[in-house]
């Protein structure tokens, strides 16, 4: 059953709490402020409205309004979200605000999956707050369908396609004199939180450790580090079931080691819809090259070979093109287009049809403006369109894939050279 909540931020000068806990109001989602951690960048009334909440007896959720145009400013934002949080752990998560109209043409995907990532590393629950129009055209990239969307749209429908946890469908509500956003949330935050976060609990490549994140992924880090210091004993888990394709066995400890030898004993796991996952550092190896694996099942124990500083486990998760992403969103999730054996079972012909035109388009994207075109290619799009060489759709729109773009600017640069 959807219950009622509201929005507050600086703007909204509540005088009586329990007025809107008498008006049905359930929950409330308070701004902890904007952008990196910066004198002054942070909401003035947010502990006001914390306390007055608490003492009402309304549920609360916390939002950051973003201006990060890439994955190191989502990092930082989150950063900065974090410090005035305070070790709080919001019952109804912590939101990214992602609307602002300076940060288009910037890498909107990554400065989400910074910000939801470092979010969810701190132990806390993560989503995104847009509205419609950047939801349906902005904000479309797959790594948006890995957290909870909170929609706004001014209107009788929420008229969204993509699933969303919290709808915002009036930004006239008044009580007690005071005009406020109202929303509708769909989910039981409170349960799903737990005080905390998404991905608390136990994690599905640690058979006892709590999913601690001791290192994140990025700045040369090429995956996440969990369980730092614990006992060499913990079992390793498959994440996902697939088959072994690389096993490293017979390494030592060896600081300052590199590539392959980096990992020491470590599992490499891949997994239908083509992802991968890595374990390295283990004490030791219990699989083999060409075996295959289920979910849950042993590959080995946690240890502290190779280039490690401490016991704990390097996990990594590869997409189909073998290159690392943030492992953050999967510990206790699946991976992407993972097929389970129920699905499997149920699949149709027109249904896996649908998953291929799926990933065909994740991986060669239509750019419709100039905006969409990433910023190492945009330039000379725009060289082109303006000498009238690309035409478009008619409509005004690019209506290039990523491979035409590409090509376009291949042979444009080739013409230049010659």
């Amino acid at each position: 059953m959807a219950v009622k909540g509201v929005d507050l931020s600086t703007h909204n000068k509540v005088k009586d709490y329990a007025a809107l806990k008498a008006s049905g109001i359930e929950f409330a989602i308070l701004r902890t402020g904007y952008g990196s951690d910066y004198p002054g960048q942070q909401d003035a009334l947010f502990e006001k409205h914390i306390a007055g909440c608490e003492a009402a007896g309304i549920a609360w959720g916390a939002y950051h309004y973003g201006y990060a145009r890439d994955r190191q400013g989502g990092i930082d934002e989150a950063k900065h979200c974090l410090r005035i949080l305070a070790g709080r752990k919001p019952a109804y998560g912590v939101w990214y605000d992602m609307e602002d109209e300076s940060t288009l043409g910037g890498d909107l995907a990554r400065a989400a999956q910074g910000f939801c990532s470092t979010i969810e590393a701190a132990g806390l629950y993560a989503g995104v707050y847009s509205n419609y129009n950047w939801f349906t055209h902005y904000l479309t990239d797959p790594v948006f369908d890995r957290y909870d969307r909170w929609a706004a749209q001014y209107n009788s429908v929420c008229e969204l396609k993509k699933p969303y946890g919290i709808w915002q469908f009036t930004d006239r509500l008044y009580i007690d004199g005071v005009q406020l956003d109202c929303n509708w949330a769909y989910k039981d935050y409170p349960a799903l939180t737990k005080g905390g976060g998404k991905v608390s609990g136990k994690s599905r490549v640690l058979a006892t450790q709590e999913n601690k994140i001791t290192n994140p992924f990025g700045n040369g880090h090429s995956g996440v580090d969990l369980g730092w210091q614990t006992t060499q004993t913990d079992g390793i888990l498959a994440h996902s079931p697939g088959q072994v394709v690389f096993c490293q066995t017979g390494q030592q400890n060896n600081k300052g080691s590199s590539g392959n030898a980096s990992y020491g004993n470590c599992v490499k796991i891949k997994h239908p819809g083509g992802y991968a996952t890595l374990y390295a550092h283990l004490s030791a190896v219990s699989v083999s090259t060409g075996q295959q694996v289920e979910k849950g099942q042993q590959i080995g124990r946690m240890g502290n070979t190779g280039n490690s500083y401490g016991n704990h486990l390097h996990f990594e998760v590869r997409n189909q093109n073998d290159v690392c992403i943030d492992p953050a969103p999967f510990i206790a999730a699946d991976l992407p287009g993972l097929i389970t054996e129920k699905e499997e079972a149920d699949m149709t012909e027109d249904r896996m049809r649908e998953i291929a035109w799926e990933e065909a388009a994740r991986q060669n994207p239509t750019y419709n403006t100039l905006e969409d075109v990433p910023d190492y290619w945009r330039e000379d799009i725009a060289q082109l369109v303006e000498d009238g060489i690309i035409k478009g759709t008619g409509d005004g729109k690019l209506g290039l894939t990523k491979s035409e773009v590409k090509a376009a600017v291949i042979i444009k640069r080739a013409m230049e050279k010659a």
